[in-house]
């Protein structure tokens, strides 16, 4: 398959995987009030919080092995390594939720959320995997079921068992989250990796997370992990969790539109490795087709929200018009993150990472204390600016030393 047709098939699924996300948040929302709804979300946004802090980097060291090496079973061990670390990963944060009931005792229905989620915490890890492997293997056919079927399943299910039998926040998080981990664990089968002598794999694997993923992890540990403290700062600075609930599906239904234009990236990423810089007219595809997508949303996303969502959601509408050019914005900065990390360069994007982590720390504590969920959005825009300058100033860096090497 063709890079273009790659890119055309991962965008398309991409997309409509946003719009697929956006009705099952329309079947979320139309069955549970903004309360309850705010737990689920509340509930996820801890369990990512955590999730960031158990791969310690092996998964992208993995991707990267993969996009330099031309030998297919090599790439299969590699795949069944992280499978192992994926398994002790997810036998960690199952551990952790019985942890969470007990620093949520005060606040019952929130508690036992935590102790529901046992058995289907393990979709943020799963989903983590099928990224990194999809990305190094440029396996997009994988990527792109990920993307769209977990939605397809769910929406039209979650909608007769909520209209037959009644929705609570315990049968959304055991239905939804049940049904993700299942088509993860099927899309994970496909990559078939291998479990035979996975040994020297290991050592080989250790010595990449050494030199380059144990600098992604200290940085996404600071960025990702913080990308998740607004909705805990928003359940904590205010009576009930409505605002996390709308804030955080404002996040729903933008948050995707960070993923149309690092698909380029995402296509390229085995190409990269190979490749002095990116290509110009690339850069313009990127550029042309981020400000087309954000505007066509900015413009459709009002009346869409007041057409779809109840009265009592009409604020997200709102959220999401700002929050989209934040996250266009990122997602341009991840096409140049992703061409970093094909040649190795992982303390650049260690930086930049930090230095957007560092901004949403102070952001989403003292603003989000000052302004409420303003504050939370102004941090969040802020912060994809800050990290798409230091990676356009890295990756300018590493290109003009590339060039004069070669000179």
């Amino acid at each position: 398959m063709t890079q273009r047709r790659q890119i055309v098939m991962l965008y398309g699924s991409t997309l409509v995987g946003v719009l697929m996300g956006v009705l099952a948040s329309i079947v979320n929302t139309r069955f549970l009030d903004p309360a309850e709804y705010g737990d689920v979300r509340y509930v996820q946004n801890i369990i990512n919080f955590i999730a960031t802090f158990l791969i310690f980097g092996y998964f992208l060291s993995g991707a990267r092995l993969m996009a330099i090496s031309d030998d297919r079973q090599h790439v299969a061990r590699i795949k069944g390594t992280m499978v192992l670390i994926l398994c002790v990963a997810c036998l960690v944060l199952s551990l952790a939720m019985p942890v969470c009931y007990f620093l949520h005792i005060g606040k019952p229905a929130v508690a036992m959320l935590f102790l529901l989620s046992m058995p289907v915490c393990f979709y943020p890890l799963f989903l983590n995997y099928i990224d990194q492997t999809a990305q190094g293997d440029n396996q997009i056919v994988h990527l792109s079921l990920a993307r769209l079927l977990p939605f397809l399943v769910y929406v039209p299910i979650g909608y007769l068992v909520y209209s037959h039998f009644g929705a609570t926040s315990q049968r959304m998080v055991l239905l939804q989250w049940g049904i993700y981990t299942l088509i993860y664990i099927a899309i994970i089968i496909a990559t078939r990796p291998s479990f035979r002598h996975l040994r020297p794999v290991w050592h080989e694997l250790n010595d990449e997370n050494r030199r380059y993923g144990l600098q992604l992890y200290i940085g996404s540990l600071v960025m990702v992990s913080t990308n998740y403290l607004a909705g805990i700062s928003l359940g904590y600075f205010n009576q009930d969790n409505s605002e996390v609930g709308f804030y955080t599906l404002a996040l729903t239904v933008t948050t995707p539109l960070a993923a149309l234009p690092s698909i380029i990236g995402t296509t390229y990423f085995k190409k990269f490795a190979k490749l002095s810089c990116i290509p110009r007219k690339v850069i313009w595809a990127a550029v042309l087709m981020t400000m087309v997508t954000c505007v066509i949303f900015v413009l459709l996303i009002h009346p869409v929200v007041r057409f779809l969502y109840t009265d009592k959601y009409a604020v997200v509408a709102t959220y999401a018009s700002f929050l989209s050019v934040g996250f266009c914005i990122h997602g341009l900065g991840d096409m140049f993150n992703r061409y970093l990390c094909s040649h190795g360069q992982g303390v650049s994007v260690r930086n930049a990472s930090i230095a957007n982590g560092v901004f949403k720390l102070l952001g989403y504590t003292a603003l989000v204390a000052l302004f409420n969920t303003n504050g939370a959005i102004a941090t969040t825009i802020i912060c994809d600016v800050v990290y798409f300058a230091c990676l356009i100033y890295y990756y300018t860096r590493f290109t003009k030393r590339a060039a004069y090497e070669e000179v």
